[in-house]
């Protein structure tokens, strides 16, 4: 299954203010061109329900996660509920190195096409990397650093004006 990582290396940054700003998913759409709305509902038991619309390409990708934040730990979590992707899901989790505060998404995410995975496959997994890294930038500021591991760490790194 394709894997995702991108760390977004934010300065001197208060850990847990930075994990809540990332995670507060409404203001993605602020944040990035690729996002087109993001509304989130609140439950009892402290998880919410997201349902986003991104550009993909030249349309739109809809789906559902179940999202999941845990402050003290500091680790969030999404799992695809329904949508345009087969499988999309992972979690957010912070660190710090020295003074340095870093956020960490990792992820699974699989369009469900196996006769064109390895054409889709990696122009997704570069989409979503890019839509993240414009979400961290817009939320943070420019100078965030951006690190990629896996296979699309290697590709070069191309905005289309959304994801894909």
């Amino acid at each position: 299954m394709p894997q995702i990582h991108v760390s977004g290396r934010l300065g001197d940054h208060d850990p847990t203010t930075a994990l809540r700003q990332v995670v507060d998913y409404e203001r993605w759409a602020d944040a990035s061109e690729a996002v087109r709305s993001v509304h989130v509902e609140h439950r009892d038991d402290g998880s919410s329900i997201s349902f986003w619309e991104v550009t993909f390409r030249k349309g739109l990708m809809r789906w559902s996660e179940r999202d999941g934040f845990d402050a003290a730990a500091g680790f969030a979590t999404f799992d695809l509920i329904e949508g345009d992707p087969h499988v999309f899901k992972g979690s957010w989790r912070v660190a710090t190195e020295g003074s340095e505060c870093v956020l960490i998404m990792e992820a699974e995410f699989d369009l469900g096409m196996p006769s064109l995975s390895h054409i889709l496959d990696p122009i997704a997994i570069e989409a979503v990397e890019d839509a993240v890294a414009s979400v961290l930038r817009g939320l943070f500021g420019e100078d965030t650093r951006i690190e990629y591991a896996g296979a699309a760490a290697a590709a070069t790194r191309v905005t289309q004006g959304g994801i894909g």
